[in-house]
């Protein structure tokens, strides 16, 4: 079925559901397809989520026009490809194939791209529930879903920072590299709002090393590039990498698409 088909169709079911459609995310050209075949209906709206800002394959929502479209949870999650073969930045096509081995349909996923040691991307939260659309158990194998703040979107600009803590303790580390006190830094940490590579860490005194990566939900990643030594006055010199997160543009179609 042709876009402007589909959007009519969900149209008609928006209406006599009062709830929001899903097509599932789209190309550009069929965004504007979806759009321009509704552009005279007074009775529902589009509304499109791509996950991040600057995002090109979007999920294109078709709702009744009196819907509160911030009630509605576009159920946009994070994915990552790892432990497989699928490598490089010229794989996409490998990648791409990955997760339609895995029973994923084209429609359930967004933008994917290389983030420098492993494929990104953006995906419907249903690919996590467990089954799919025929009840049959998913075979994800090596695809691992993402918080917002571990992933490397394109157009990011990370910040690069040499900075001197009093110890390699995990609140000192995360109080230099990210925009918050080392008090408060250590209040998320013991809730359990930062991970360390991977793994969440309830204590501000973990012992953090050259290589590993934080993530703190809200604030984004943090990178130990590099232990460079201690100062005269007996500090240690650390290089650090921030990726703060990077949220769509607020005059995006469809507002925030993170499923928090």
């Amino acid at each position: 079925m042709d876009p402007e088909s589909r959007a009519r169709e969900a149209a008609r079911e928006a209406i006599e559901s009062s709830s929001p459609v899903s097509l599932g995310f789209l190309e550009p050209e069929e965004q504007e397809a979806v759009a321009f075949a509704l552009s005279t209906a007074a009775d529902v709206v589009v509304k499109r989520y791509g996950g991040y800002r600057g995002a090109t394959r979007r999920k294109t929502v078709v709702m009744p026009a009196y819907y509160i479209d911030e009630a509605y949870d576009p159920a946009v999650s994070f994915f990552a490809i790892r432990g497989g073969i699928v490598t490089g930045d010229g794989g996409r096509e490998a990648a791409e194939a990955s997760l339609r081995a895995m029973g994923i349909p084209r429609e359930h996923v967004g933008d994917v791209f290389w983030a420098g040691r492993e494929w990104q991307g953006i995906i419907d939260g249903q690919v996590f529930d467990g089954v799919d659309q025929r009840g049959r158990a998913r075979a994800l194998g090596d695809l691992a879903q993402l918080d917002p703040a571990e992933v490397s979107y394109p157009g990011q600009a990370p910040k690069t920072m040499r900075v001197t803590v009093a110890s390699m303790r995990l609140d000192a580390v995360a109080g230099a590299g990210f925009p918050a006190s080392r008090t408060r830094l250590a209040q998320e940490i013991r809730v359990g709002r930062l991970r360390v590579n991977g793994v969440t860490v309830d204590s501000p005194a973990a012992r953090i090393s050259e290589g590993d990566v934080i993530v703190c939900r809200g604030r984004g990643r943090l990178v130990v590039e590099e232990v460079a030594g201690a100062t005269k006055r007996g500090r240690i010199l650390l290089v650090l990498t921030r990726y703060s997160m990077h949220l769509p543009n607020p005059g995006e179609e469809g507002g925030n698409a993170y499923a928090t």
